[in-house]
């Protein structure tokens, strides 16, 4: 699957209106996206954010018609810096990670994963979960955790503005590099024309 990184292939938009409707400002929240069960470890994350002194706030976006229980678990919080809007779709999803302070995804299972190249392509600032499958999306253009996610929020938090925007901007040259249209499209021709080629000779 190709992400949804727009007409333009990549970069943000500066519309907000599903962040006033949540009552947010650019800038101040991490935003997390994924269906809302155990693999993808949403409660982690709320659980990791819950342990850091800040101002911002935590945007927790999905749902799951099969995981209710644990649904009901991540939403048990009395933080009231910790929003569970539900699902978010097309321009209000496009909206949260383009105004994001980061983006943090934490999925554990799979492989390319449509939301964390999407949000790199935004030029998000992204701290991923470390498995291998993550890691090579994200090439050094993030921060990596593990059992350390509320201390590498923390780093988020203290990093000098240029930082984390070398990051950003790394994170967005990753994508428009290795997963805009035009590079996968050119990786198949070249595939298809070479696998043409074999089958002639």
């Amino acid at each position: 699957m190709v992400p949804d990184l727009g007409a333009a292939g990549a970069g943000r938009v500066q519309s907000r209106e599903v962040l006033d409707k949540l009552g947010l400002e650019p800038d101040e929240y991490f935003l997390y996206v994924s269906r809302l069960e155990p693999e993808n470890n949403a409660l982690l994350v709320r659980e990791a954010f819950e342990r850091v002194e800040t101002s911002k706030k935590l945007v927790l976006v999905g749902d799951a018609p099969y995981a209710q229980d644990y649904i009901e678990t991540v939403r048990d919080t009395r933080d009231s810096r910790v929003v569970i809007p539900g699902a978010i779709y097309g321009q209000g999803y496009r909206e949260l990670q383009s105004h994001c302070f980061a983006y943090i995804h934490a999925t554990e299972v799979g492989g390319t994963h449509p939301a964390l190249v999407e949000a790199m392509g935004r030029a998000a600032l992204v701290l991923y979960l470390d498995t291998p499958e993550n890691a090579e999306v994200a090439a050094g253009a993030g921060l990596a955790f593990r059992d350390d996610l509320a201390q590498q929020l923390e780093f988020a938090l203290r990093m000098p503005g240029p930082e984390r925007d070398a990051l950003r901007a790394r994170a967005l040259e990753r994508v428009r590099e290795r997963y805009s249209w035009e590079t996968v499209t050119d990786a198949y021709e070249a595939l298809l024309t070479g696998l043409a080629r074999r089958r002639s000779g």
